[in-house]
């Protein structure tokens, strides 16, 4: 399994990174620090099976980075991790084709069992 971060804070990297390879045991953990890098990396004909995608990137807004990933990489699935939890973001992205929604006050242990929820082919949208 292949699984990229995209977030531009590296405590938010180390801790999914972290979470990722304790769910994951053997996967591939690729970072990016701005959408940019990230559907570049994505973009070498190994699309990660598995994306986790703040929304709060430098130089994009909101949903316009998960549209922008979605449709150059459609086939990976995306988490969305974000610092927003209101209903309107999570249905928002939902609706824009993430397959997750984790808001960064999630324990790790809850960030997990979203990734598991996720990469089984089903949908993660907190209580």
């Amino acid at each position: 399994m292949r699984v990229l971060l995209v977030d531009d804070h590296p405590i938010v990297q180390q801790v999914l990174g972290a979470v990722a390879r304790n769910v994951f045991s053997g996967a591939q953990i690729d970072i990016a620090s701005d959408l940019e890098q990230a559907i570049q990396s994505a973009g070498d004909g190994n699309a990660p099976d598995l994306v986790l995608l703040d929304l709060g990137l430098p130089g994009c807004a909101g949903i316009e980075a998960l549209t922008a990933f979605r449709r150059a990489h459609p086939q990976s699935r995306v988490v969305v991790v974000s610092a927003n939890e209101d209903r309107g973001s999570m249905a928002g992205a939902i609706e824009a084709g993430a397959a997750g929604y984790v808001p960064k006050t999630h324990t790790p242990p809850l960030i997990a069992v979203a990734l598991r929820v996720v990469a089984e082919g089903g949908t993660y949208v907190p209580a």
